[in-house]
């Protein structure tokens, strides 16, 4: 009998207004279950964390000539601190001054902090944005992140050699973090800077390497791929996600079309379910067309015995850019939250209160109708002998 992935839902929900700050990594990128007593290590990947011009000035204040950016993720901070490991699509650079957005972006060093203290503790870097600094904003953004967690871009070859895959250490079970990119907007690394980008030959030899590696336990690929804008995946992504799945992989994770976009089940050559969520969207940006504003966490639970992934939540978050209360920003806002009442803040607006329900509704209705079942904001996987 074949086994699937099927859905099924946990309603069960606990807000925690203040989260703990990120504990230091270590060299050797090792983690710790922040509750001894759960059954899971859970993992939690956030999309495209952008930084438009827009956002820029609006963290910047004139007084104090600092760039604040706690506002942009004070409601999202304890989904993010629960996790035991919290990855982010970082998708803009840190290459100094002058800071810009698009088309070339250049983020102040403050919103790196901020998504460190925040929680993030591995910054993927695999994306179509990593070279807009070229060699000198690529090299500074590898310097500033120094011994963070961080994986898809690299100053040389040799660097990457001994890095790649990233392998996160948690609770004596090894995991091992792939990421790569379509392009790079047509800039080409400068030797001897290397960036990954989704080639066979490469992903092969790559997952080569990881299977010599008899002690590894899961592999996850976090990748950038898919048509910008559109609400579901491609053919390409299709093809991609099966011939990953039969690689070995056994999570695939998405970013770049900017929107959410669907997830399934997919069986590899080898009988495994993999789950592939396609794309994660907005994790914040100053983007306000409709469904760009917003995007979705992904949360999976590990079992510590198995080292199998059985539960996973989607937890969809909505941009707000204007007033809450006395101030005027941009908020990361958890949706399910907001609609429940569990946030002491009101979108005074009736127009962007009402832009929020919108993002709400379209995103878990198009991730709930992947499979045939009703939204909800968490699901389970579990097999079933069909």
């Amino acid at each position: 009998m074949k086994k699937l992935f099927v859905l099924s839902f946990v309603c069960t929900f606990t807000l925690m207004l203040m989260g703990a700050k990120n504990p230091p990594v270590d060299p050797n990128y090792s983690f710790i279950v922040r509750d001894p007593n759960s059954n899971y290590i859970k993992i939690l990947f956030a999309g495209d964390a952008m930084q438009h011009a827009p956002q820029i000035q609006m963290a910047y204040n004139a007084q104090t000539k600092k760039y604040n950016y706690e506002p942009n993720f004070r409601y999202i901070r304890p989904y993010v601190s629960k996790a035991d490991i919290a990855i982010v699509n970082f998708e803009t650079t840190l290459s100094g001054e002058p800071y810009a957005g698009y088309p070339k972006f250049r983020a102040p060093d403050a919103y790196f902090t901020e998504l460190c203290e925040t929680g993030f503790q591995v910054f993927a870097l695999a994306n179509n944005h990593i070279l807009d600094g070229g060699q000198k904003g690529l090299e500074r953004t590898l310097n500033t992140m120094g011994s963070v967690a961080h994986l898809g871009a690299y100053r040389d070859t040799a660097y990457r050699a001994k890095e790649y895959p990233l392998i996160l250490h948690i609770d004596g079970k090894k995991i091992a973090l792939f990421n790569a990119t379509y392009g790079t907007n047509q800039i080409i690394p400068t030797h001897p800077n290397y960036v990954n980008y989704i080639e066979t030959e490469e992903l092969l030899l790559d997952m080569e390497k990881s299977k010599k590696d008899s002690t590894i336990d899961l592999r996850i690929m976090f990748i950038h791929w898919g048509d910008e804008y559109q609400l579901r995946h491609n053919p390409l992504q299709q093809g991609v996600a099966q011939w990953l799945a039969d690689l070995g992989f056994d999570l695939i994770i998405g970013s770049h079309p900017h929107v959410v976009q669907d997830q399934e089940i997919l069986i590899s050559e080898d009988g495994r379910n993999v789950p592939v969520v396609y794309s994660l969207g907005n994790f914040i940006s100053n983007q306000r067309r409709l469904n760009t504003n917003g995007g979705i966490m992904v949360a999976v639970n590990i079992n510590r015995k198995t080292a199998k992934i059985e539960e996973g939540e989607y937890i969809p978050g909505y941009v707000h850019n204007g007033q809450l209360g006395t101030e005027n920003n941009y908020f990361c806002i958890p949706t399910f939250d907001y609609l429940d009442g569990n946030l002491p803040i009101k979108i005074e607006s009736d127009s962007l209160a009402n832009d929020l329900k919108l993002f709400h509704d379209n995103t878990m209705k198009r991730m709930g109708n992947t499979l045939n079942v009703p939204p909800t904001r968490s699901f389970i996987f579990e097999e079933l002998d069909l």
